[in-house]
């Protein structure tokens, strides 16, 4: 399919992917460049339930721009909204499975060896605990998730801030009606090497184009910056020339 233009340099695959989950599959969403060669691998955590058009959204965009973006399909919500029946070990666990499935010797088009997480909403804590306790992990980025409310948790992502050693990106909307912007302020101070950004009268999910706070202009600069950060900090494509 043809690249829309200023939409990216790659034309890319996208849709439901069966990925290797224990004896059984996940039904993840992939969006990887239509080229040959391999390509660095972005991992997409986000809420439990059903992949969203939003963060099929930014996987596409991701992809447009020479990135494997792999969205986890992790498991439905429990009553509490958390992933049903699954601890942090057990979503790791998913997530180190996953990463040795990139790294088979058969799967032509990832470089699967260190990559990048980027946590959307929900799924925000797991990509900030998994990038302190998992060194293939590389870059990390947050799309507005909570950084309290998880004390109870083994990994409560506060305690876990200051551990981080790699790249982070966090974006937040300063009107965001359900992270306090002085949490983002104190993720700031927790984890001073990281970028941690305020989009100033943006609102929760200001960058999903159907969420009723979508902000075009802070979506197309928050986009733009996620992409930049991956480039930046995950290996360059090693595409093939058959022309």
């Amino acid at each position: 399919m043809a690249v829309l233009p200023h939409e990216g340099t790659y034309s890319v695959m996208y849709g439901t992917y069966s990925t290797p989950a224990g004896s059984s599959y996940r039904s993840d969403y992939l969006a990887r460049p239509d080229a040959v060669g391999r390509f660095p691998v972005v991992l997409i955590t986000s809420g439990p339930g059903e992949i969203s058009s939003h963060v099929k959204s930014v996987s596409r965009f991701l992809a447009r721009q020479g990135i494997v973006t792999l969205a986890l399909d992790l498991g439905p919500a429990s009553s509490n909204g958390a992933h049903h029946g699954m601890d942090d070990s057990d979503l790791l666990a998913q997530m180190d499975e996953t990463r040795r499935f990139l790294n088979d010797e058969d799967l032509d088009w990832a470089l699967g060896d260190r990559v990048g997480v980027l946590g959307i909403g929900k799924g925000g804590r797991l990509a900030l605990v998994a990038a302190t306790l998992r060194t293939w992990i590389g870059p990390v980025a947050v799309l507005y998730g909570p950084l309290t409310g998880d004390d109870h948790r083994r990994y409560p992502v506060a305690e876990q801030l200051e551990r981080l050693g790699g790249a982070v990106l966090g974006i937040y909307g300063a009107q965001d009606e359900l992270i306090e912007p002085g949490t983002v302020d104190s993720a700031q101070g927790r984890n001073p090497a990281g970028a941690w950004l305020l989009y100033e009268g943006a609102g929760h999910g200001f960058v999903d184009e159907n969420h009723p706070n979508y902000d075009e202009n802070a979506a197309m600069d928050a986009l733009a910056r996620l992409a930049g950060f991956f480039t930046s900090h995950l290996p360059p494509p090693q595409t093939l020339d058959l022309g």
